[in-house]
């Protein structure tokens, strides 16, 4: 009797269990699973400033192949088309802009390629300088240094500058500067600290 109920209690048993190839039970998904691969292109995004260089290719006109640096009022000059605003766009915006001006001028359905270069920020210094021209930017700048870098004032030189600054959407911003306060007033510096892409440009004095 003690042997059939034992035989009986495995039989319950064995059949609560299931069957050999049933579905396994779901699998609970892993809390700490890896991200996303980061961007590819890291620059896509990335808003188009004064100072950048952008690399344009077009696929078999070698002579439309350019790398051009992005001029503080905005624009860049490319051949046959001029000059083309791109501060305050993508890279895709600016191959869309290419692609469209030049299959509507010149090449039917061209290949157009644009890239962000990464370059280190400039600064421009222009005016009544000794050396107009672009200047590798540097934390804690401000005009006094910058002039300096230009090979300091002309002999027709006022002491007065403006700072001439545009936002990501190409606004325009000019900071008119006393250079001759501004060089006894360390504690005033701190109010004309240059940005990425800011000009300097030294007025003319008429005396």
């Amino acid at each position: 009797m003690k042997k059939m109920m034992l035989f009986l209690i495995l039989c319950l048993m064995v059949a609560g269990l299931p069957a050999f190839g049933d579905e396994s039970p779901a699998v609970r998904p892993v809390d700490n699973a890896p991200s996303a691969a980061p961007d590819a292109e890291p620059w896509a995004a990335r808003l188009i400033r004064p100072g950048d260089t952008l690399k344009v290719s077009v696929w078999k006109y070698s002579d439309l192949n350019m790398t051009l640096t992005v001029g503080t009022d905005g624009y860049i000059s490319y051949s046959y088309l001029g000059y083309i605003p791109v501060v305050g766009k993508t890279v895709e915006d600016v191959r869309r802009a290419i692609t469209a001006k030049l299959d509507e001028q010149y090449i039917a359905n061209p290949q157009v390629d644009v890239q962000l270069e990464s370059l280190p920020p400039v600064i421009f210094v222009v005016g009544e300088v000794v050396k107009p021209g672009s200047y590798g930017y540097q934390i804690g700048l401000d005009p006094l240094k910058a002039i300096a870098m230009a090979g300091g004032y002309t002999d027709f030189a006022s002491r007065t500058a403006l700072i001439i600054r545009r936002d990501m959407n190409g606004n325009e911003t000019q900071i008119k500067t006393n250079l001759k306060k501004l060089m006894k007033a360390n504690n005033e510096r701190d109010k004309y600290i240059l940005q990425p892409g800011d000009m300097v440009v030294v007025k003319r004095s008429w005396l």
